[in-house]
């Protein structure tokens, strides 16, 4: 158990590879980097995905990681937490927007570049964190070494989640005791934070929590932050909330012009094979698998919306496998982490 190591020697009995190949590699020469559309938006997202030995040691990390935070997690956090089969407390995008249901006033707020935020100095004072970890020295230099790109956490590493739950921790009880002394309801979905309450939310209440947020390091996307009203359409991580959860209807359209787009490339893929058109059709096939499976969690397998999607996407053999489904809103990140 990660939890356990503290030295290089017990390090390198944990990950399965030799202390001197632990040592020799260097991160920058295993990432492809990539850019993927942000969902909603015409900008673009920067992945960068470990591959080969430095992936397979940042996912074995990222399994220990993300057990120590399961046994630690905030009340606050509801992304990329890891929940037990039978846990009545799941932490998920569709369990974080419940806690925001009837809710007559809402704020978002988005923290700028989340990831990017996090430098490899302050990876170093997590790992040395003794509430969490045991790691000796030269363990937290050398993990520290394999989790970073360019002196910060990368976006499309396994392990860059958890850590930035870790990162996070502090700053979510702080906000959690002031939201409970202002009677207002807090929850953090990995950079989006959601405030909700019965009255109205104020600009004095948003500079309470920047300050916080700039007290732990944190800077907000100015760009991102919402704010709603009694009449106003909620939404939290994406999703509709009022008096039940439900998805955007655009959301909904999107995913039946993705499913009808297929036909049309698979059309051209049977005329002109190519393996790369193929390989393409994998990855997008995944996507909306993901996606229909996410649409059945919010609506059940016998809603009528996600019977047709569904169906629609029988005709063309893009059906969900029935394993974990992939968040829609990080479909892009998860999919190549």
């Amino acid at each position: 158990m990660l939890d356990k190591v503290r030295t290089l020697k017990d390090l390198s009995f944990y990950l399965g590879y030799p202390e001197d190949t632990l040592t020799r590699i260097n991160p920058p020469e295993h990432y492809l980097c990539f850019d993927i559309p942000k969902p909603g938006t015409s900008e673009k997202r920067r992945i960068e995905a470990p591959t080969g030995i430095l992936m397979e040691i940042l996912e074995r990390l990222c399994d220990g990681l993300q057990r120590i935070y399961a046994s630690h997690k905030t009340p606050a956090a509801y992304g990329f937490v890891r929940s037990a089969v039978n846990d009545p407390d799941k932490r998920t995008i569709f369990s974080n927007a419940s806690r925001h249901l009837n809710r007559k006033y809402l704020l978002n707020i988005d923290l700028d570049s989340f990831f990017y935020q996090i430098t490899q100095e302050r990876v170093k004072q997590i790992l040395a964190d003794d509430r969490f970890f045991v790691f000796s020295g030269e363990a937290t230099d050398l993990i520290s070494n394999l989790v970073v790109l360019n002196g910060r956490l990368p976006m499309g590493c396994p392990t860059s989640p958890p850590l930035s739950n870790f990162a996070t921790y502090d700053l979510d009880y702080d906000l959690l005791r002031w939201s409970y002394a202002q009677n207002i309801t807090f929850t953090r979905f990995v950079d989006d934070l959601s405030f909700s309450a019965n009255f109205q939310l104020k600009p004095d209440h948003l500079e309470a929590i920047t300050d916080l947020l700039t007290m732990h390091r944190f800077v907000p996307d100015s760009h991102k932050i919402k704010w709603y009203g009694p009449d106003d359409e909620k939404e939290v991580t994406g999703l509709i909330v009022g008096k039940e959860i439900s998805l955007p209807e655009e959301y909904l359209s999107d995913v039946e012009t993705e499913i009808n787009r297929m036909q049309g490339i698979r059309d051209y893929a049977r005329l002109f094979p190519d393996y790369r058109i193929f390989d393409w059709l994998r990855k997008i096939d995944r996507v909306i698998d993901g996606k229909l499976s996410f649409i059945r969690s919010v609506y059940g397998a016998d809603d009528e919306i996600y019977r047709r999607l569904n169906q629609l996407a029988q005709d063309l053999d893009v059906t969900p496998s029935g394993s974990e489904s992939i968040s829609w809103r990080y479909a892009g990140y998860e999919y190549f982490s």
